[in-house]
Parts: structure tokens; C-alpha cells; sequence
């Protein structure tokens, strides 16, 4: 079963064989203003239009839910490094109207069997709006 998906390379699923879990997802919304100073009263607000949406995606790793843990963090490292913007998809619904860029990765490395085969790994993406 697809949960959703960051673009092609990127698809958060449960089934028999694999499990690459969205483990959390913050998303952060703001408006965009102008304060205009006036002499001897307050300053007055003007609202400019809507600011980039912000999201932060936790993913975890394992692959003894049948997920490579090193070949979906080289994935994302190039979709950084590349400057790919992607639609995010949770649940057949697109995460707000445009793509989103991939802006930075953090990767914790947990588990790590001989021969330095990665086994459990989290991920967290940065994404920005990209209007």
C-alpha cells in the first residue's frame, strides 16, 4: 500500500516484502508583511501575500523491512545536491499547490553490520516551496 510519494524516487509504502516509513512531517505555513513606520503613531502592517510553505519529513530506515537504507540516502543526497523540485503526495492528495525543493538532509546512521553494511538509518529532508 502507497502512503505517498516524493516525486519518482521517493515512495513511502507498507507491504508484504517493504516498508519505507514517513515516520513525521511538520509543515509550516506564513503570511508575508511590511511594517511602515509612522511618525508619532504606531507602525502600520501591510500584508504582502503568502510566504513559502516550509516541510520537514522523518523517515525511517531498515533493511529488515526490506528498504536499502545507503541507496535511499544516496537518492536524496543527489535530489539535494542536483536541486530537484518535487510534488509531495501523502495519501493521493498533493501537500499544497506547487513543488517543493529539497533544500538539505540529515542522516543518523544506527545501525552498522561488519564489512560497514548499513541495516538502520533515519533520514530527515528539508523542503521549501518552490512557487
Amino acid at each position: 500500500m502507497t502512503i505517498g510519494t516524493l516525486g519518482r524516487n521517493i515512495v513511502f509504502e507498507v507491504s508484504d516484502e517493504t516498508a519505507l516509513i514517513l515516520q513525521e512531517m511538520t509543515r509550516e505555513t506564513s503570511g508575508r508583511w511590511a511594517i511602515h513606520e509612522a511618525m508619532g503613531a504606531k507602525p502600520k502592517a501591510e500584508f504582502l501575500g503568502p510566504g513559502l510553505q516550509a516541510v520537514n519529513l522523518t523517515i525511517y530506515l531498515s533493511a529488515g523491512l526490506g528498504v536499502r537504507p545507503r541507496s535511499v540516502l544516496e537518492a536524496v543526497e543527489g535530489m539535494v545536491e542536483a536541486g530537484t523540485a518535487e510534488y509531495l503526495v501523502i495519501g493521493n492528495r498533493p501537500v499544497g499547490k506547487d513543488p517543493f525543493r529539497l533544500t538539505g538532509s540529515s542522516e543518523t546512521w544506527s545501525t552498522i553490520f561488519s564489512r560497514g553494511e548499513l541495516v538502520k538509518a533515519a533520514l530527515s529532508i528539508t523542503l521549501e516551496e518552490y512557487a
